[in-house]
């Protein structure tokens, strides 16, 4: 994997790279299991986007999304491990969630049931907190992709219904899901939360 630019300077000043005018290294991770399956991710559902339109670009979104997601299954480490400066702004916890989330949107866009197992696999959603219970667990960010594959897995389950041997986690998620759901509402009061745009009364 390659990384282009210096977290700092790229912070600091939010313009095109095509008009940056400071040095941006270039850092090269051997082991970044959580990048690589994110970005696999990202490739994979760009892929069903452009299958029906342009079918040869989604063939290449979906071959890079495999080597991506296979680079991320061989020798495992966190990029904020080998790219010290990342971990200060988007530091990385584990790549056990984005192993779940990339199996998951390689499955919608392969219909390879393996990618499916491993997305169901329950060792794998342990490791990635799909079953404790708490509030952090349920905030999708750049740390947490549980939470979406979580639901992307329980629509699955509704419309699907795959059955076994994927029900016991598919079932577990479709649970987690609604908890999050609920706390997301006001009234539970799990989360604070803004007052967001209260429209002024009429006069």
């Amino acid at each position: 994997m390659i990384k282009v630019g210096d977290a700092p300077n790229d912070h600091s000043c939010w313009e095109r790279p095509e008009d940056m005018d400071y040095e941006r290294p270039v850092a090269t991770c051997a082991a970044c299991s959580d990048l690589a399956a994110e970005m696999a991710a990202a490739l994979a559902a760009a892929s069903i986007v452009f299958k029906k339109h342009d079918h040869r670009y989604s063939g290449n979104l979906l071959h890079g999304a495999e080597l991506l997601f296979a680079f991320a299954r061989g020798p495992r480490a966190r990029y904020t491990t080998q790219l010290a400066d990342a971990s200060a702004f988007y530091n990385s916890t584990s790549y056990w969630d984005e192993f779940i989330w990339g199996s998951t949107w390689l499955y919608f866009a392969t219909g390879n049931s393996s990618y499916l197992s491993l997305a169901t696999n329950l060792k794998l959603a342990q490791h990635a907190g799909g079953i404790a219970d708490s509030l952090d667990d349920r905030v999708f960010s750049w740390d947490n992709k549980l939470p979406g594959a979580q639901l992307l897995l329980t629509r699955l389950r509704i419309m699907v219904n795959p059955g076994y041997p994927y029900e016991d986690v598919l079932h577990l998620f479709n649970n987690q899901t609604d908890i999050a759901m609920c706390s997301y509402l006001p009234q539970f009061k799990a989360y604070n939360v803004t007052r967001g745009n209260i429209p002024a009364p009429r006069r």
